[in-house]
């Protein structure tokens, strides 16, 4: 070794780097497909071969080829030939058409080996060979002239293929132009211009196949075929390896100088799988940037998915250091266009159609995450998208933090568009979001099916992605701090894409999904979660003992439980950026309002003008922006596609929810039956409570801006996960109840064709809602009475909002009304809870907005008196119109709640009457109509008037139709004409003889319901009669305010049974001492009581005759 030259001992160490033994024979390589033509330029390329048969088979040497690819400037315009379709053959008599015959070779198959030896290398150990080729073969001089001095045959044989190439790769051409020997100078003049390493190879390697193919159709032995094959096969090795080596170090052997090489030479071959085109671009999708041309290279777009095969093949065990260097440049190469890409561009199709061609290989798709690019080491959460592979690509989208582009281009000025022309836009973004999504889908989806390890590492790219992010849960969050709005949804749509086969209508595979996935996986992290139904320290101890157990959950569990994990970081946070917005936007166009209104105050002073019209001008911009941006979030959030897919999800979820809570776990097969038991499962308990968010926000938002997204079988599963999930037992966050009664409500309202709204049908006729609803609406009723919020009080309102309008809604289905009547009889003390707090409700908004209306009227009123209020000081001025914007936004609210409630209670007094009249109710309901009429119809009644009524939804008149049809639906029964008897306060014959002339003359009423009243009225003065014969009798002390007396079993008063059950609805604790007392521990005073009603009855007697008399 030591007489070695430096040139030969260079060759032999490039010889040393191959390694590895000689790969045995492919029985499939003379059935391989060669390139259609030599790598003449003239020749069009042949038709790519199919995708799915390159993807069939783990040898795509075997049943694909490269084509040639001529050069751009030169290649003419291939013709694209179509087969005809072959002529039906008579039936049982098929037509075969005998295969063509080998063409009988013209040399022996040595020589014709060595020859293709040397067309493949494009080389030639003999001069007048070079010669006689014009020096296109290159002639080896120095490698004959070695072969000889050893004796061996100078030929370009198979026993020297390894001398042949490095001989080839070792040329340096530069040496060449400056060499004494006129034979090389002849070699070089013969070598292609500037060629790379690369770029011989991939032409060796097209050759290579060409040769492979001119092989099947020559009539040599089949000895002699599979010499071949195993020649095809080691010749294709020792390029591909080459191939490999020049990717991984580019300087191995000489290069051209100024050209690029090694990676920088081939990620440009990758990108220009989808060239920039120039034809049918959109104006809208597309920069101002000049279109790329068409990048020359040595594999065309059908050469390049079967190189990589080959590549990934025969790499094996170093595919990852081949591949790492073109990905980093990959990844480098991003971060090079200014400005950053974005989906209205055109660059991030190159980038994504190059990841989309490598992942089609699978030795390729399964190394990619193990490669130091796939995601960042101590990557932030801001930065995951940024510094991982696949993250650049990710994040793009049409939001308006993440792609303010998109709206400035296609919602600018969307006030004064016409709807066709935004819907169009939305449609035009729709279908690029479509493009990019499924192609990120079959990106990542390809990697996931590559192998178990590239499976797993997808997963993990995913918890990382949920963990790093847990900060987006929050009410607010400094978008510096997170990943994108867009980043996660996207990765949320791959989710759902790769969930997708497990959610078959019959939901065959919902018990792959494990429910203890978070005791026996710590991919996602819980622990500081709020769970369904168990407290920090229960659940801290359930999950003390997690992850101690072998069991790794299936792919089904980990892509259910990360993707719920995405819908709750990732599509429901954007919901409420969406909403903040939205909200954001009402608030500046109310302060709009006020500022134009102002108007008159600064009319006439230059410097407050200018002022003022810039302030209003501001004001419209950042109007108009923000619906801008209303636009951009609802072009993803009510993508239909995206819509579609995540509604069956919830579906799917919300059935997995109810099966766990199920005893036979057999729904939805066997629908789950109610009443549910007491108490939940404890696994069911441990779950997050944001599993029950994802499905309320988001339906939330359905339910407000896109009706029509659900089908009939959605419905039934929203109606059905509500009905059972407002029992108590199972859902301690009283707001994700109210949500779900949010939802139904919203539903019945009229949207589009929906004249009483997309849920009523649904609610009409589903089972469990016509038995069920209407007594788990009266449950909820009474629970949200404390919701243990510092806002509970004004929260019980806004969730019985909702309530009251189910039951509006519903009220004309005879099945839920008799549902009604039915949770009476069945719990008639919870009945008369809810009655009681619907009167306490009532009374309250009815209240509070006469008082606003009289506010309203009285400032007002102020405000048109010109010259006292310019005499005013301008801080009285303000203070005044700071209470009547107050006022004024407050009162329809109560108005609207009051106006409500009266009118269910004069259905349920239609309906259900006795609740009304227990003692502890009737008072009440008497003394509330009473004072509320004498505010609309008695001296008062002018503080009411307001010049905009509509405004403040008062309709004085629809509210003395309720009220006078409550009196006549309790107006024959003693008890309550007794009550409004005893009104002191507010009922007088007066008021009432000025209600009856009000219900006639505004025709409010008919004749025969106005007389109806009258006659109401004469049986009230009768009472009152008999009330002040029986208020003339001396009452025994004992006997005082009492009827019906019970004993308090801890203080040991005695008390009404009536007076303790009014004080019982509203708080269960003894009045005098505060010691927690039930209704059912009171005992009665039967002595008492007997001695009460002796003493009733003697009176009666009395009080009739002084009557008669």
């Amino acid at each position: 070794m030591s007489d070695l030259s430096d040139a030969e001992k260079m060759r032999l160490k490039r010889l040393a780097r191959l390694g590895g033994p000689t790969p045995a024979p492919s029985t499939e390589a003379t059935g391989s497909t060669p390139p259609a033509a030599e790598a003449s330029t003239s020749t069009p390329p042949l038709r790519a071969p199919s995708t799915s048969r390159l993807m069939s088979t783990p040898t795509p040497s075997a049943t694909s080829s490269p084509t040639s690819q001529p050069s751009p400037a030169l290649a003419p315009k291939p013709k694209t030939l179509k087969p005809k379709p072959a002529s039906p053959a008579p039936e049982n008599k098929p037509v075969i058409k005998p295969a063509a015959a080998p063409a009988r070779p013209k040399v022996t198959y040595d020589a014709w080996e060595e020859a293709k030896i040397g067309s493949v290398f494009s080389v030639t150990l003999e001069r007048a060979e070079a010669e006689s080729s014009d020096y296109r073969l290159c002639w080896l001089k120095g490698l004959a002239a070695e072969l000889r001095s050893e004796g061996r045959p100078v030929k370009t044989s198979f026993e020297n293929k390894d001398e042949i190439l490095v001989a080839r790769l070792s040329l340096d051409l530069q040496s060449l132009a400056v060499s004494s020997d006129v034979d090389q100078l002849a070699v070089l003049a013969g070598l292609p211009e500037d060629e790379t390493v690369f770029e011989y190879l991939a032409g060796c390697w097209k050759r290579l196949y060409l040769a492979n193919r001119e092989m099947r159709g020559l009539a040599y032995s089949a000895e002699e075929k599979a010499r071949w094959s195993t020649t095809f096969d080691e010749l294709k090795r020792l390029i591909i390896s080459y191939c490999g080596m020049t990717l991984e170090d580019p300087t191995m052997f000489p290069q051209p100088q100024n050209r690029p090489v090694g990676p920088a030479e081939f990620l440009p071959i990758l990108l220009a799988v989808s060239p920039i085109t120039s034809t049918n671009v959109d104006p809208l999708t597309s920069n101002s940037e000049p279109v790329a041309a068409p990048i020359r290279g040595p594999l065309g777009a059908n050469d390049l998915l079967p190189f990589l095969a080959d590549l990934a093949a025969g790499a094996e065990d170093r595919l990852a250091a081949v591949i790492t260097p073109t990905m980093s440049l990959f990844f480098q190469e991003w971060y090079r266009i200014t400005p950053t890409p974005d989906i209205l561009g055109e660059d991030w199709r190159r980038f994504i159609g190059a990841m989309d061609v490598l992942v089609k290989v699978k030795g390729i798709a399964a190394i990619l995450p193990i490669l130091p690019v796939w995601v960042a080491p101590n990557v932030t959460a801001p930065k995951i998208e940024w510094q991982s592979l696949l993250g650049p690509l990710s994040r793009l989208s049409v939001y308006p933090h993440d792609a303010p582009s998109v709206y400035k281009t296609y919602f600018s000025n969307s006030t004064e568009r016409k709807v066709a022309d935004i819907d169009a836009n939305k449609a035009n973004l729709r279908q690029t979001l479509d493009s990019l999504q499924s192609s990120l889908f079959n990106i990542y989806n390809a990697i996931v099916r590559a192998s178990p390890e590239a499976r797993e590492g997808v997963l993990e790219y995913f918890a990382l992605a949920a963990r790093l992010n847990v900060k987006r849960q929050g009410m607010s969050v400094d978008r510096r701090t997170v990943a994108s709005d867009g980043f996660m949804t996207n990765l949320q749509v791959v989710l759902l894409k790769l969930f997708e086969p497990v959610m078959d209508v019959q939901f065959s595979k919902i018990d792959k999904v494990e429910p203890d996935y978070y005791r026996v996986s710590n991919r996602i992290d819980i622990s500081d979660e709020t769970k369904i139904r168990a407290p920090k320290e229960e659940a801290d101890s359930y999950f003390a003992d997690a992850m101690k157990t072998d069991a790794k959950p299936n792919f089904i569990s980990d892509l259910f439980f990360l993707t719920n994990a995405f819908q709750h970081l990732g599509l429901v946070k954007t919901i409420s950026n969406r909403k903040k917005a939205e909200k954001n936007m009402n608030e500046i166009e109310k302060e709009l309002k006020r500022v134009e209104a102002d108007r008159a105050n600064w009319a006439g002073i230059p410097a407050a003008e200018a002022q003022g019209e810039a302030t209003l001008n501001k004001l419209k911009a950042d109007i108009a922006t923000l619906h801008a941006h209303l636009h951009a979030y609802d072009t993803q959030l009510q993508d239909p596609a995206l819509t579609r897919i995540n509604v069956t999800f919830c579906g799917f979820l919300m059935t997995w929810l109810l099966r766990f809570v199920d005893p036979d776990k057999a729904h939805p097969k066997k629908p789950i039956s109610l009443p549910l038991p007491a108490e939940a499962p404890a696994a069911f308990r441990m779950l997050p409570e944001y599993l029950f968010d994802n499905v309320t926000e988001y339906y939330d938002y359905l339910s407000r801006y896109d009706p029509d997204a659900l089908d009939d079988a959605d419905k039934d599963i929203l109606i059905t996960f509500a009905i059972v999930f407002l029992a108590p037992g199972y859902v301690n966050n009283p707001f994700l109840k109210a949500k779900l009664v949010g939802i139904l409500s919203n539903g019945l309202y009229a949207a589009g064709h929906h004249r009483k709204g997309p849920l009523f049908d649904r609610l009409s006729v589903h089972p469990m809602s016509t038995e069920y609803l209407m007594p788990s609406l009266i449950r909820f009723f009474i629970d949200v009475e404390a919701t243990g919020g510092h806002t509970q009080f004004w929260d019980k309102f806004s969730f019985r909002r909702d309530i009251s309008h189910i039951f509006r809604s519903l009220w004309s289905n005879p099945l839920h009304r008799e549902s009604f009547v039915k949770t009476r009889h069945d719990d008639f003390d919870q009945f008369i809870r809810f009655t009681n707090m619907l009167m306490s409700d009532t009374t309250f908004h009815l209240e509070e907005s006469l008082a606003m209306l009289s506010k309203i009227n009285s400032l007002r009123t102020q405000q048109a008196d010109q010259a006292a209020w310019d005499a005013m000081p301008q801080t009285e001025r303000d203070d005044i119109q700071s209470q009547l914007r107050q006022a004024e936004s407050s009162a329809p609210f109560h108005t609207h709640m009051g106006r409500d409630h009266i009118k269910l209670i004069r259905d349920f007094t239609f309906t259900a009457k006795e609740a009304f009249l227990a003692g502890e109710i009737v008072d009440r309901l008497a003394a509330s109509l009473d004072e509320n009429l004498a505010n609309l119809v008695g001296p008062r009644m002018q503080d009411l008037k307001v010049s905009d009524p509509d405004r403040f939804s008062f309709k004085p008149k629809d509210l003395l139709a309720a009220i006078a049809q409550i009196y006549l639906n309790l107006g024959e029964n003693t008890e309550f004409i007794r009550a409004v008897a005893n009104d002191g306060r507010s009922y007088s014959k007066a008021l009432f003889e000025r209600f009856v002339r009000v219900l006639r003359h505004r025709a409010i009423m008919t004749e025969t319901e106005v007389a109806m009243v009258e006659a109401f009225v004469g049986r009230v003065e009768d009472m009152r009669a008999t009330i002040e014969v029986e208020d003339e009798r001396e009452v025994p002390d004992d006997f005082l305010v009492m009827k019906d007396p019970v004993i308090l079993p801890v203080s040991r008063i005695t008390i009404d049974r009536s007076t303790i059950r009014a004080h019982l609805l509203s708080t269960e604790k003894d009045p005098f001492n505060n010691v927690p007392l039930k209704y059912e521990d009171c005992v009665p005073d039967t002595e008492l009581k007997a001695r009460i009603d002796a003493w009733i009855a003697e009176g009666k007697d009395g009080a009739k005759m002084n009557v008669d008399a």
